[in-house]
């Protein structure tokens, strides 16, 4: 029986591996874990192993699904709308040509990106990674570490969510329906989430190629500054520092992220100054019989919770301006955590870095709506929706706070605490 009929990609974990977490730093020993189960971090929480049913199969199965899908989404009718009797139909690949078309260039390639070309990508690579370590074919490492880099801008789920909004924002105009594609894009969303959920990122690469333990179990416990070791911010390996690069995926290897305070704070800075025009400029016009209305983030709130539209609007809301600068707010303070050594917040802080590293791409949500509506409400000079410069502000205000997460090292946070105990234990 061949290795993908079995489903069995790896040799059996051997009891003394270790693994150093990637968010405090701290050096453990994995136990032997059967199908099903999860390690997480003994001090911090953060997952750092499981193990998965069909770890070829599954993935590759799930992913090729998910292609399929996303082909038939572009093939057929999306989303139809009828405005006293003239009906507009929007293909898929409408949410960002008509944006090009509308010469909104930089943000029709956004949403292509985001919708389209990056989940379609990741996909492809699983395809490509599960079945190429079966035959060990070249690019392995490559293909993986592009994986892991795009995998946060795939965001086919916030664009499910936005068509949902946009769908109670027109539904009291006009007739909505639904075609082929949109049912094969829900699928799609789906099957694209599922893909990732049965993949587990250290025990793909140590698939991919197993990596020599640089030390012995008996330093478990110790941190890795203090053991001069790094986890691989690519693809896990504990790497001496004196490599330099990491011997699998040739990533460079540092203690800390270089300037790291110095990288999320400049991004901050940026985006905290966008969020201002992205406020005040006009996200959308309204065209709709010769008269024109323009919308910013707030005025669209209001509207909507003036038309009882009460659930849209409080989602609007949380993920166009709670979010924002709820995540901004708090990046500021956990960059001053890391810089004073005095606090005592190690745990609470790293769990708050996760919720909003994870949370702040849900505020691409309204431009994405935008994208919808300009692609579905074309009826000339009877109604039109247009994206204004807002749209791609907000969007950039949205890229560099997840651009100020991922420049965020949360080591920095334990450093301190690290010092600490590494003194007494003497």
């Amino acid at each position: 029986m061949s290795d993908l009929e079995s489903g069995v990609t790896q040799p059996a974990q051997p009891v003394t591996e270790l693994v150093l977490c990637r968010h405090c730093d701290l050096l453990q020993q994995l136990p032997l874990l059967a199908i099903g189960q999860e390690a997480a971090c003994s001090r911090c929480g953060y997952l750092l192993d499981m193990r998965q049913k069909d770890p070829v199969l599954r993935p590759v199965l799930y992913a090729a699904s998910s292609l399929f899908m996303l082909i038939l989404a572009n093939l057929f009718p999306f989303i139809g709308m009828d405005v006293a009797g003239n009906v507009h139909i929007m293909s898929f690949f409408d949410t960002s040509s008509v944006l090009f078309n509308e010469h909104q260039q930089w943000l029709a390639v956004l949403v292509w990106l985001f919708i389209q070309a990056i989940p379609a990508f990741c996909m492809l690579a699983v395809i490509y990674i599960k079945l190429g370590m079966v035959r060990r074919v070249r690019g392995l490492v490559w293909t993986a570490r592009v994986l892991y880099m795009l995998k946060p801008w795939s965001m086919v789920d916030i664009f499910l969510i936005g068509i949902l909004v946009a769908f109670v924002k027109l539904v009291v105009y006009a007739d909505i329906s639904v075609g082929m594609s949109f049912w094969a894009f829900c699928l799609f969303c789906l099957l694209h989430l599922r893909t990732f959920q049965v993949i587990d990122r250290h025990a793909l690469w140590e698939s991919i190629a197993a990596t020599p333990q640089p030390v012995s179990a008996d330093f478990a416990g110790r941190t890795g500054m203090s053991l001069n070791l790094a986890s691989c911010s690519c693809c896990t390996a504990i790497v001496p520092l004196e490599q330099k690069h990491c011997g699998r995926c040739g990533t460079k290897v540092t203690a800390r992220i270089p300037a790291s305070l110095q990288k999320t704070l400049a991004w901050l800075i940026t985006a905290t100054l966008l969020y201002i025009p992205a406020n005040l400029l006009p996200i959308m016009e309204t065209v709709s019989l010769g008269s024109s209305i323009q919308s910013t983030i707030i005025s669209g709130i209001i509207l909507m919770w003036q038309d009882g539209a009460y659930p849209v609007a409080i989602v609007i809301l949380l993920a166009s301006v709670v979010v924002p600068v709820v995540k901004i707010a708090v990046m500021f303070w956990l960059c001053y955590l890391a810089s004073h050594s005095g606090h005592k917040r190690q745990l609470l802080s790293t769990r708050v870095y996760l919720l909003v590293d994870w949370i702040g791409r849900w505020s691409m949500v309204d431009v994405l709506v935008v994208a919808i509506l300009a692609a579905l409400v074309r009826f000339d000079l009877l109604m039109g929706v247009y994206p204004g410069m807002g749209a791609i502000i907000f969007a950039t205000v949205v890229i560099t706070t997840m651009l100020a997460a991922m420049s965020f090292d949360p080591r920095l946070l334990w450093d301190q605490r690290n010092k600490k105990e590494e003194k007494q234990r003497g």
